[in-house]
């Protein structure tokens, strides 16, 4: 895509963004499929929809669709996989997670510290809790979000509970 239709997929997706804001759901679904229709390379698109049919609607077929169709083009962004890493997690996909935390972790523009969280979920849910607690003190000591900082702490708080019993 030139840098003018980019251009153009941004300026619409930011009112599709706008629209999900105003909680006008319909609305911005229905600005999504248009620019899904204009733009049919742009991952964004895809990456917000499938966002919307996960967090919003709880479809998880709907939004697996759409983060598969997204992964297979060029310019999808890391936050878009760990998003979808989080769907695989739901439904305890531990590998495809692990595949997608992978490949969002090669992406230059990657948070790090989000992917050690989601690693740490990651093998948290699986009972490598000494795995798990690892990758929350990684989280913990490569952000600098406070939500993302609490949000480690506790994990790791459960990491040490849990160790109690097992």
């Amino acid at each position: 895509m030139n840098i003018s239709a980019n251009a153009e997929a941004e300026k619409i997706l930011f009112a599709a963004k706008q629209l999900l804001a105003e909680g006008k759901l319909p609305e911005a679904l229905d600005t999504i499929e248009e620019l899904i229709k204009v733009f049919p390379d742009f991952s964004k698109a895809y990456i917000l929809k499938a966002e919307i049919f996960f967090e919003k609607l709880k479809n998880s077929d709907t939004a697996e669709e759409n983060f598969k169709k997204a992964i297979t083009l060029t310019d999808t962004p890391a936050d878009g996989l760990y998003v979808y890493a989080r769907l695989l997690l739901n439904q305890e996909r531990f590998a495809e997670a692990l595949s997608i935390l992978n490949r969002a972790m090669e992406m230059n523009e990657a948070r790090k510290d989000q992917s050690y969280m989601l690693y740490g979920n990651l093998y948290e849910m699986q009972g490598k809790i000494n795995d798990a607690a690892g990758y929350y003190k990684k989280c913990l000591t490569t952000t600098l979000s406070n939500a993302l900082l609490e949000e480690a702490e506790a994990a790791l708080k459960r990491c040490e509970i849990k160790k109690k019993y097992i």
